[in-house]
């Protein structure tokens, strides 16, 4: 009888009953003294390994032709177990970077403080990483500067390039269990050193080594356990958790472009609801929006907040995509509004009032300015969210000559389901929301047909391609003349360009 895990509505099952958990809890516990390896089939938990990625499959494969180790590891693997439909294909090998850029075509070395590479194929990357080595002997007369390992005063990693040869080295530098279960396409084997199984079975999320250690190395994996937790439904094992209070404020040191990634890992996936939830528990969400702190315990903003990540969860689960503009201009937007509605006050009795423009522009760089300390927003997205903030004003007192021209606006669409949430906390919204229906539903009908019209420019792109690439084999299986097209050129059009060509060179006495 299979045994069903429940990830919020949706149920799951799991491949793993076949394992014998008092074996997978034995495996764990020895692990702690020393690595060794449990080993099971892919084919005996029955995984269907054809949900696998066929270029990821296919790097591997090259690589272990070239004598190298490769295995599929992290999130695919995990998900696979988990009876999901795996993604996020992560290659581990003993290979160096630079080893692995001669074996794979179109690849790349990218990153400093921790290098690996990319393997583009098609729309698919790669992300294709060498072993790592947990333990590192001491070099006489080697600057800490040219270290391969740099830490700060605090112990955050600043470089880590330590390559290791093993795969038991690799595994200790993961960071939690069930992301350090190995897969081997090829053997169809899955290798676990860390009791990453055991994990799975008990759906508990737990830390490789010393947890205080390897959040001083990388604060961000504080996050990342509070995410899995949000995103699987597991529980955090209390040795990985009882660190966090006192060490969450170490988040604070990290590069605000790479804090900026993690919130929209967070919050963009599709359990943003649960993320707000579980940051809000462990006092890390006012760290991430600090612009919040005076409203977390004002119920009207925990309310919208939560509605809005609930609708936007809903969107995700239809594979509708979730914009970062959107999600900031939702959890800041009451910070925004106190702000603009102060300088609105003060505005009424200035000697030279603001316009609506300068009104929101100031507003808008009071809440991201102070924002940027923490996320690095691209530029663009601030735009998008300043758009949207000023088309949220202008709603506030539009009739239906301005209705219609803010319809024209790119950020409408995105702005009117801004105002649709809205007007489930503001009532007196609702009848714009009635005005602006009929626009919007205009507006998402050639949306649909300019993207209607782009996959046919593509699929004619593609045949005609493919149409071209048919010809070219023709003529090179009949050993016609494939300098020339034969529709575009006669023999006798040839030769009159020939003699043309002729006459050009004698005028220019190229041939003296």
């Amino acid at each position: 009888m299979s045994q069903i895990f429940l990830f919020g509505e949706e149920k799951i099952n799991i491949p793993l009953l076949k394992l014998d958990v008092a074996q997978l809890k034995q495996h764990k516990e020895s692990s702690k003294k020393k690595l060794s390896a449990y080993t099971i089939s892919t084919d005996e938990l029955g995984l269907d390994l054809s949900l696998l990625s066929e270029k990821a499959v296919k790097c591997i494969r090259l690589l272990q032709a070239s004598g190298f180790k490769a295995y599929l590891v992290g999130g695919c693997v995990r998900d696979l177990l988990l009876g999901k439909n795996p993604k996020d294909f992560d290659v581990s090998t003993d290979a160096t970077p630079n080893q692995i850029v001669k074996i794979l075509p179109n690849s790349r070395i990218i990153g400093r403080r921790f290098q690996i590479v990319h393997a583009i194929r098609g729309n698919e990357i790669i992300e294709i990483t060498t072993f790592r080595n947990n333990k590192v002997q001491a070099k006489t007369g080697v600057s800490p500067k040219m270290s391969n390992r740099v830490s700060d005063q605090s112990g955050m990693l600043l470089r880590d390039n330590v390559f290791g040869k093993s795969i038991t080295q690799d595994a200790q530098r993961r960071d939690f269990t069930i992301n350090a279960l190995y897969l081997d396409p090829e053997q169809r084997l899955i290798y676990d050193y860390t009791g990453g199984l055991y994990d799975l079975v008990k759906m508990q999320i737990d830390m490789i080594g010393d947890p205080s250690t390897r959040y001083l190395e990388d604060p961000v994996r504080m996050i990342r356990a509070l995410r899995f937790s949000a995103k699987l439904g597991f529980k955090i094992t209390k040795r990985t958790s009882a660190p966090i209070q006192k060490l969450k404020e170490n988040l604070l040191e990290v590069s605000n472009a790479r804090m900026y990634e993690e919130v929209n890992k967070i919050f963009l996936t599709g359990h943003g609801y649960e993320s707000f939830c579980i940051l809000r528990e462990y006092g890390i969400f006012e760290l991430l929006f600090p612009g919040t702190v005076e409203l977390l315990n004002n119920k009207a903003y925990t309310d919208f907040v939560e509605y809005s990540l609930k609708s936007s969860d809903a969107r995700s689960a239809i594979k509708k995509p979730n914009m970062p503009h959107f999600l900031y201009s939702v959890l800041l937007y009451p910070v925004f509004r106190q702000s603009y509605y102060e300088l609105e006050r003060e505005n009424e009795y200035s000697i030279k009032p603001l316009t609506l423009t300068e009104l929101t522009t100031i507003a808008v760089n009071n809440v991201l300015n102070a924002q940027y300390s923490v996320t690095d927003i691209p530029y663009a997205t601030t735009e998008s969210i300043t758009s949207m903030w000023r088309t949220q004003i202008q709603f506030d007192t539009a009739n239906e000559k301005a209705a219609a021209a803010l319809s024209e606006k790119g950020i409408f669409r995105a702005a009117f389901d801004f105002l649709v949430i809205r007007s489930y906390f503001e009532p007196y919204l609702e009848p714009m929301v009635t005005l602006l229906r009929p626009y919007y539903q205009r507006a998402k009908e050639l949306a649909l047909q300019r993207m209607k019209e782009k996959e046919q420019r593509k699929i004619a792109k593609r045949e005609k391609k493919a149409l071209k690439l048919e010809k070219r084999k023709k003529k090179k299986a009949t050993g016609a003349n494939t300098s020339f097209d034969d529709e575009q050129y006669t023999s006798k059009e040839r030769q009159e360009q020939l003699r043309k060509a002729k006459e050009w060179r004698k005028a220019m006495k190229l041939d003296i």
